[in-house]
């Protein structure tokens, strides 16, 4: 639960701290998730099969940023995101190819992928055990709309940065 509580703040200060580029912290967040998929998946279930929808939904995560990273170099105009960009008549594509689009089919692959794990885990017999997944699948909704809340922050003027 301290991942879900303390990823956002912690990325945000360390990236404007030292100056960095948020990928590598970001990057840093999936492999802290994928090794607590791992120990809870080895403590309370012990089998490999349960493991593959915590995996499939870091490779989610990567994938939908990499998406957002290209639509933004190939569609945000090389000046930069500009405050309140994506609310202008030329930023509507952006908008919806960098922002929009990549946010929503990342929350439904994510769902499923959760929908999958409790199933899974459900059919292992693990059932007082589905509770210990939800801090888990919190940590990684919340780290995987990182940047989706900068873009937004940033291109719809939602927050002043």
């Amino acid at each position: 639960m301290a991942v879900a509580v303390f990823a956002f703040p912690i990325t945000v200060i360390v990236s404007s701290e030292f100056h960095l580029d948020t990928s590598p912290i970001l990057v840093g967040w999936c492999v802290v998730l994928i090794g607590l998929a791992a120990w809870l998946n080895q403590a309370l279930v012990r089998q490999v099969r349960t493991l593959l929808p915590f995996l499939t939904a870091i490779g989610v995560i990567l994938f939908i940023w990499l998406w957002q990273r290209q639509a933004s170099t190939s569609l945000v105009p090389k000046t930069g995101l500009t405050w309140g960009y994506f609310l202008t008549p030329e930023g509507a594509k952006a908008r919806f190819w960098v922002l929009v689009c990549p946010f929503w089919v990342g929350v439904t692959c994510l769902s499923l992928c959760c929908v999958v794990a409790v199933v899974s885990w459900w059919r292992r017999g693990a059932r007082r055990s589905l509770a210990y997944m939800i801090p888990w699948w919190l940590a990684a909704f919340v780290i995987f709309a990182i940047p989706s809340v900068y873009l937004d922050g940033q291109g719809n003027a939602s927050i002043f940065i």
